[in-house]
């Protein structure tokens, strides 16, 4: 069982935070970065897709790549901690994807969109008003599928879960009412859901 207070995530909590957070940053062995929308399959399969004229493509045909995905983030200062002494730091969750590119087939887009569309917006599968088949063939046209067999997924957590109960919660408190509320929303809930010992008997 996964050490509650190590940072790096088991294979459950990256396989939950990809499902949940679906953008992020490809790089190719050449350097060259694009910001893309993915699905993340069952088999260990990613799939993505790319403008037709993105010069990327030519280093994702049969190629080494890396997918990152960044999730919830915040500065957290000195303030929230009971503890003391202490210094500001980040904390934020990522996961890296390491696998081997390859580009679809006509056949394997048309089948990779209708996923993406089952997981981020079923209904418009069957809205012809707003997706009609010529504009969807026509959209289809403009783009190139690209599959990454999965090698390795790495995940990074640093939630301060080392730190106490009244530091976590100091740090959900002071970050509430900020621009910065996603992060303690998510911290607090990812805690719960997968490492519940670093919160016991804390009051919300």
């Amino acid at each position: 069982m996964t050490n509650p207070k190590h940072t790096e995530m088991s294979p459950e909590e990256c396989c939950f935070f990809l499902r949940k957070y679906s953008f992020g940053s490809l790089i190719s062995d050449d350097l060259q970065i694009s910001n893309v929308p993915f699905i993340l399959s069952h088999d260990n399969l990613v799939e993505t897709h790319l403008a037709i004229n993105n010069p990327q493509l030519k280093s994702l045909d049969d190629h080494e790549c890396l997918l990152t995905v960044l999730g919830p983030h915040a500065f957290i200062s000195t303030d929230s901690y009971v503890s003391k002494p202490a210094v500001p730091t980040w904390n934020y969750a990522s996961v890296d994807i390491r696998g081997r590119s390859r580009l679809m087939t006509a056949a394997e887009l048309e089948s990779s969109l209708d996923t993406m569309l089952k997981n981020f917006q079923p209904k418009l599968m069957d809205d012809k008003l707003s997706l009609p088949d010529d504009f969807r063939q026509k959209l289809m046209a403009g783009i190139t599928g690209v599959t990454i067999d999965v090698t390795q997924i790495k995940g990074k957590l640093k939630l301060g879960q080392h730190r106490s109960i009244q530091d976590q919660l100091g740090v959900f408190e002071g970050l509430k009412c900020t621009s910065q509320s996603g992060y303690a929303n998510f911290a607090r809930e990812w805690l719960r859901k997968f490492r519940p010992s670093i919160l016991d008997d804390a009051e919300y």
